[in-house]
């Protein structure tokens, strides 16, 4: 279905509404962010923490860095949290720190703007500017700004794939050294004809721009997409098609179906390593093994 312009009645399409409407088929993801919650007010008072860093002149353009201690500079993820662009805050997901600490990774989570402050563009372009900002403050903030991995969750994963267009993002260019996207949005005309358009108010045109098809300037990094096995089969798609879509452009693609897992319940299997080659694991590895190399395939 495509729509030019937002009317106030919508047109459901219920096969749509059933694979992206999660509210309606999770209720438990109201506990679930009760314990993220929960669990990110702890970590938010490690001594590692650096809370509300002016990224932007937004009010909402702050951020929250965490750097372990120690005298060698730690190289940087970046996560940027998901909530259809109109939910959700960076300190629910504080507690992610917690696993990379641990291995002598540093953890910058983004706030943006959120739905219906600012236009969906503004949203994604601000989420693009923390990680700009953030990709030459690692001398000032103790974190080596050459060895960054960005990842993000649903929505989030979306925009830190915008995030990794080397023409868009020229400044980091020698320094990304992989993307993880979790449960990730990358054709965002689906959504047109959800419920979820009552607040996005997208149109069709807009959701067209905002897809990632029409841009296969990625930088030549590792490119992780993992789902959740209970995932709906929208969102299973979403990942498989862009994945392969980002393979026939030449990139280095791996696509994980995590076991027992759901699109909220996934980041437990960011933060853990309870198997071989978990996600945990392979995120871990973006760092370990492309982080000595003098120069990434494709940006000499």
């Amino acid at each position: 279905m495509e729509m030019d312009s937002v009317s106030t009645t919508l047109c459901i399409d219920p096969a749509f509404e059933v694979q992206y409407n999660l509210r309606v088929r999770h209720p438990e993801r109201t506990a679930i962010y009760r314990d993220y919650a929960s669990r990110s007010a702890r970590t938010r008072r490690r001594p590692e923490a650096k809370l509300d860093l002016k990224y932007g002149v937004k009010t909402s353009s702050v951020l929250d860095l965490f750097v372990p201690e120690g005298d060698t500079a730690p190289p940087l993820l970046i996560f940027i949290h998901g909530g259809y662009w109109r939910a959700l805050d960076k300190r629910g997901f504080s507690f992610i720190a917690d696993a990379y600490l641990s291995h002598g990774v540093a953890v910058a989570i983004p706030n943006y703007a959120l739905r219906p402050s600012a236009a969906l563009d503004e949203i994604v372009a601000e989420a693009c500017d923390s990680v700009s900002w953030l990709a030459g403050q690692g001398r000032n903030l103790g974190y080596d700004d050459s060895r960054i991995v960005i990842s993000g969750h649903s929505a989030g994963a979306h925009m830190a794939a915008w995030a990794i267009d080397r023409e868009r993002m020229p400044v980091l260019a020698g320094k990304l050294l992989g993307y993880v996207g979790l449960s990730g949005l990358f054709d965002l005309e689906p959504l047109l004809s959800t419920s979820i358009n009552h607040d996005l108010r997208l149109t069709g045109q807009e959701a067209r721009k905002l897809s990632l098809y029409d841009d296969a300037a990625l930088f030549n990094v590792p490119l992780l997409f993992a789902v959740g096995e209970q995932e709906t089969q929208g969102f299973r798609r979403q990942s498989l098609d862009f994945s392969q879509f980002c393979k026939q452009n030449g990139h280095g693609v791996e696509n994980m179906v995590v076991p027992r897992r759901n699109h909220f319940n996934l980041l437990a299997d960011f933060i853990a390593s309870d198997t071989a080659n978990s996600l945990f694991d392979k995120t871990l590895a973006m760092f370990q093994i492309w982080a000595d190399r003098p120069n990434l395939p494709g940006e000499a």
